[in-house]
């Protein structure tokens, strides 16, 4: 798993800070949208405000919601979603940096069971397709089949956001061969989610981290546009900082080209054996890609509708969520305060608000980098110094 040399336009030392990044703004998101995880917006303007939220060591906002949920978990813990990327972590680091389908479903069954070993806590919350695909007795020694056997069976299940939390990981894995990347992304995401909404929310996730480390959001040069024109008529009450902010022309292109890049694998019939899914209907797959192009240039945060109670779980909005983060200009020397701004911001509009977050937080720790994100976050989660320990001897892998 080491990096080649000449294989990213970045030293060594700054690719490790973005995947250190990664991991953690993964984990950040997680922990700070467990604050609004299942509210609705009126409900958390009732809670909290306009915030921010109180988080970490940072004594500013206000101070976390304690209902029946939220009573669950430590001061500053995490939860599910960030749990699932530790698990991505385990099975690669048990496995010298390859990723094996079959370890990885192991050790999610495993999870269910007893949490992430050295934690010693028990799972909390885990997203019903999770639960639903481990509870089949296919499961362990076929875990596709379970998946798909729920698939075809929970209509309402059809669609949801959980695997995509472990797909930015994966694109750090032999990021320099675009190929693995999307092999080792579709793998683990149809272990649980075969859904060919999934596959590719997942697929573009990873593969923009991918190119990412290489160096290759510099291809264009940047174009500041003007902040985006917000309908106040429709949301009058809700203004948010992230909607304020320019478009990166230099991110956006970047996103629309790994989207482009990628289409065939919704809009050909397919022959390759890692993208089939259990959708045949090539109409609905052409719709599916349509849908898919609508969710990758958001008007705005607001109009993405994140606490609907309808479809709140749909993993285009959770990918959606994240590249409009991903894709927002931020001043030089403003990372650590646009970071902290943009994901209260996206835990604000509340839904499943963790694991938009958790992707959200994985774009922007991979963009910005570790050295970027706010410290006064970071140390201050629970269980940070195991945390950082784990993270870096993942990252030893690199070197």
């Amino acid at each position: 798993m080491r990096i080649p040399s000449g294989c990213s336009r970045l030293e060594t030392a700054k690719i490790v800070d973005k995947v250190k990044g990664l991991i953690f703004g993964a984990i950040l998101g997680d922990s700070l949208g467990l604050a609004t995880e299942g509210l609705s917006r009126p409900e958390i303007r009732a809670i909290y405000g306009d915030g921010p939220i109180c988080f970490g060591m940072d004594e500013d906002g206000i101070a976390f919601h304690r209902d029946q949920f939220r009573s669950k978990f430590e001061e500053n813990d995490f939860g599910d979603d960030a749990e699932q990327v530790l698990l991505v972590m385990e099975s690669l680091l048990a496995n010298g940096g390859q990723f094996l389908q079959k370890d990885f479903a192991l050790r999610l069954y495993d999870y269910k069971e007893h949490g992430i070993k050295d934690l010693h806590k028990l799972p909390v919350g885990m997203n019903a397709t999770n639960e639903a695909v481990l509870a089949n007795p296919e499961y362990k020694n076929n875990p596709q089949k379970a998946a798909i056997e729920v698939w075809m069976t929970r209509n309402n299940l059809r669609g949801a956001n959980g695997a995509l939390v472990r797909a930015p990981l994966l694109g750090a894995l032999k990021f320099w061969d675009g190929t693995t990347v999307i092999e080792n992304t579709t793998k683990c995401c149809r272990v649980t989610h075969p859904d060919p909404r999934c596959m590719i929310s997942c697929v573009i996730a990873s593969t923009l981290i991918a190119r990412l480390l290489r160096g290759q959001d510099l291809e264009i040069e940047i174009n500041h546009s003007p902040a985006p024109s917000i309908d106040q008529q429709h949301h009058p009450e809700y203004n948010y900082f992230i909607d304020t902010l320019p478009v990166n022309e230099r991110l956006a292109a970047l996103v629309r080209n790994v989207v482009e890049t990628n289409k065939p694998l919704l809009t050909e019939p397919q022959t390759d054996p890692l993208f089939i899914t259990p959708e045949t209907d090539m109409k609905q797959m052409q719709k599916y890609y349509h849908q898919l192009v609508d969710c990758c240039v958001p008007s705005s945060l607001v109009d993405l509708s994140l606490d609907d109670s309808v479809d709140c779980r749909d993993t285009f909005k959770c990918l959606s969520a994240a590249l409009y983060c991903l894709t927002r200009d931020v001043p030089p020397q403003s990372e650590t305060e646009y970071i902290k701004k943009m994901l209260t911001d996206v835990v604000m509009q509340g839904g499943e608000a963790d694991t938009n977050a958790t992707a959200a937080g994985a774009m922007l720790g991979a963009r910005f980098g570790y050295s970027q994100l706010p410290t006064e976050w970071v140390v201050g989660m629970k269980r940070w110094e195991w945390l950082e320990d784990k993270v870096d001897e993942f990252c030893s892998l690199l070197n």
